[in-house]
């Protein structure tokens, strides 16, 4: 008995955490700072670039999908990455572990103002402020700090990434990275609001994971 009640406890602990990833703080908006001049500018390739997400409950599971990349660019200065601004088609958010109705319900929800309210934010955008190179890290060697737009609300977070730059071409991938959906006015569901039951706790961690392809 005491071997269930203990792997009970783990259990409810595992799904508990919520998604996995560099838990990624966020802080007021900032203005860019003065990096080199670019000479080059780099067009996402929006067929190959997306944002990949996922959210939990805090007993329930999980689910995930991606966000589309509708435009952007990125800006070098000879082989370094300095800046550039991409915007998501939240429009077109989308569930992959559903099907039918299932699907259709969660992605609609997502979409209303409890959650991106896309009717009044159709897009969100990623403006970076800051590249800073890395070493010693496996999976990034650059550090990127930018302001992300979600919902309105815009809030400065610095996240690690793998970019490289070949045959006239930018990729920037980041390991997955956490970040708090509240700070962006998202609250539906919130652990800190009084009242609401345990199974219907949606966690506050967001997991991202976010590929670019951008061609000169």
């Amino acid at each position: 008995m005491k071997a269930y009640f203990t792997l009970l406890l783990l259990a409810l602990v595992v799904v508990a955490c919520g998604p996995s990833g560099t838990e990624v703080e966020s802080s007021d908006a900032v203005a860019a700072e003065n990096a080199a001049a670019a000479t080059a500018s780099f067009a996402v390739d929006t067929a190959a670039s997306a944002v990949q997400w996922e959210g939990s409950k805090l007993v329930g599971g999980s689910h995930e999908g991606i966000i589309p990349i509708q435009s952007g660019s990125l800006n070098a200065n000879g082989n370094e990455l300095v800046g550039g601004t991409f915007v998501l088609d939240v429009t077109r958010l989308e569930n992959r572990d559903l099907d039918g109705e299932g699907k259709g319900k969660l992605e609609g929800h997502l979409k209303s103002a409890d959650f991106f309210d896309v009717e009044q934010h159709p897009t969100a955008t990623f403006e970076i402020t800051k590249v800073t190179p890395v070493t010693g890290q496996a999976d990034y060697n650059h550090e990127i700090t930018g302001n992300l737009t979600l919902k309105g609300t815009s809030r400065s977070i610095t996240i690690p990434a793998m970019v490289t730059m070949e045959n006239n071409q930018i990729t920037a991938n980041t390991p997955d990275f956490v970040i708090d959906r509240t700070e962006w006015g998202m609250q539906y569901g919130s652990g800190s609001i009084a009242g609401i039951a345990q199974d219907n706790i949606i966690n506050d961690e967001v997991g991202l994971n976010l590929s670019l392809v951008a061609r000169q």
